[in-house]
């Protein structure tokens, strides 16, 4: 049997704990999870490695600049790092009303909406802010009858949450196979029909159909980059509503001027632990 590298740190506070899931998304880099310890009342960060690792060196060199407490650095026999936390999550309300379920062989009954979804990174858990700001954001707008594009899909949440409302049709991409392959999982454990697809973006998005809702819970960056595409304003009914995700605040100022460069007029923002969501509506 292989084995694989488990690192440990202590989270100081929130703003740190933004930056560094920044950080690491920047690179790719998904092997991490965030968890509440309730006892100690602190949040841990674990990341996880297979020997020989391309990232290993390039994470922890990130990492080093955060002065981060180090709570265990061990080498552990080989086993699926996401098996082992979902041991050790518990259902939870994920917005008003909205409970995720993260087993695979329970059924939960909660008031309200309850999502199956099987645990993966940090982004598309249900257990990041970022996440939890979007789905609001797609609440108020409301999906029902609409054709929704979850651009970045992750673990599938927020499409599912999407086609749970009551959308017409879901779309949902991500550039990774593992992403697409736990959307794939989530939809079917939720019983809803989903349209997942790996892409790069909009690149493999067929233009033929438009779409009312598009959402994408990623960073500044990438958000900017799905803008500045033409395939974005070629999908987007007139007056579709868009929500942007994952925006660390210090970033908030260049999403914004350049979503009034291509035409996006700001309806609301949100805001929670420096992470910032945008909901705009197309306007030319």
């Amino acid at each position: 049997m292989g084995k694989y590298r488990e690192v440990i740190y202590k989270l100081k506070d929130k703003e740190a704990e933004s930056l560094i899931i920044e950080d690491l998304n920047m690179i790719d880099f998904s092997k991490f999870f965030i968890e509440e310890d309730a006892e100690r009342s602190i949040n841990l960060l674990k990341l996880y490695f297979n020997l020989k690792d391309e990232y290993e060196k390039e994470v922890l060199s990130r990492l080093a600049k955060y002065n981060l407490e180090l709570v265990a650095d061990q080498i552990l026999e080989e086993k699926n790092w996401l098996d082992e936390w979902i041991k050790s999550v518990k259902v939870f309300e994920f917005i008003d009303g909205v409970w995720i379920n993260p087993y695979l062989d329970k059924k939960v009954e909660k008031p309200g909406l309850v999502l199956n979804i099987v645990p993966g990174s940090a982004f598309g858990t249900g257990t990041h802010t970022t996440t939890k700001l979007a789905a609001k954001l797609l609440s108020e707008i409301g999906c029902e009858g609409k054709y929704v594009l979850d651009v970045g899909t992750g673990s599938g949440i927020l499409a599912v949450y999407a086609k749970k409302m009551g959308a017409r049709y879901v779309k949902a991409v991500d550039n990774d196979i593992f992403a697409v392959e736990k959307a794939q999982e989530a939809a079917k454990l939720n019983k809803v029909d989903i349209d997942i697809q790996k892409s790069d973006l909009l690149k493999d998005i067929n233009t033929d159909i438009k779409y009312d809702i598009l959402v994408s819970n990623i960073i500044a960056e990438v958000l900017i980059e799905l803008i500045e595409d033409p395939k974005f304003h070629i999908i987007l009914n007139n007056k579709a509503n868009i929500v942007f995700s994952g925006i660390i605040k210090e970033k908030e100022d260049i999403m914004l001027t350049e979503a009034k460069k291509y035409g996006l007029e700001l309806k609301k923002r949100m805001e929670d632990v420096g992470w910032v969501a945008l909901w705009f509506q197309k306007v030319i």
